[in-house]
């Protein structure tokens, strides 16, 4: 399986997009900017997801209880740092164990690829809603669910 997760981290790494100093075409007008934003925030212009941008596909992905710790790490490592090249941003507690991470991020190709040139897109897996929380159990959210065991 080593060869296997060798070659599939050398396909993620491949699916970075250029440093944003060697792109080309990046001078764009506030309102080209603005224009970006807002298609973000109504859902015009939704671009295809990931996996199509970065032609990698989830079925590329070995089930996790075909690797070990390490190769789960190496791969969302891979992963996040693909996804940094794209100015996206995954935030996940630090608690949650690697085999519950590994199907999380895999997924992330099946989102849409926003792409903000000049800014990140924030992905924290919370919508406020704890019971339908991708992150179960390691949702923050959940202890204020659970009876408000402290403040917000």
């Amino acid at each position: 399986m080593k060869k296997y997760v060798f070659q599939l981290i050398a396909d993620i790494t491949k699916a970075h997009l250029p440093a944003l100093a060697e792109r080309e075409n990046l001078n764009l007008t506030f309102e080209q900017e603005m224009e970006i934003i807002e298609n973000y925030a109504t859902g015009t212009n939704t671009p295809p997801s990931l996996s199509v941008e970065c032609g990698i596909t989830t079925d590329q992905f070995p089930p996790q209880d075909q690797l070990d710790e390490e190769e789960i790490k190496q791969i969302i490592d891979a992963l996040k740092s693909m996804l940094l090249s794209r100015n996206i941003c995954v935030d996940m507690p630090d608690e949650i164990p690697l085999h519950f991470a590994y199907p999380i991020f895999v997924n992330l190709l099946n989102r849409e690829a926003w792409y903000f040139p000049t800014g990140n897109l924030h992905i924290d897996f919370c919508t406020g809603y704890a019971p339908e929380c991708e992150l179960g159990k390691y949702c923050h959210c959940l202890k204020y669910w659970e009876g408000g065991k402290e403040e917000i």
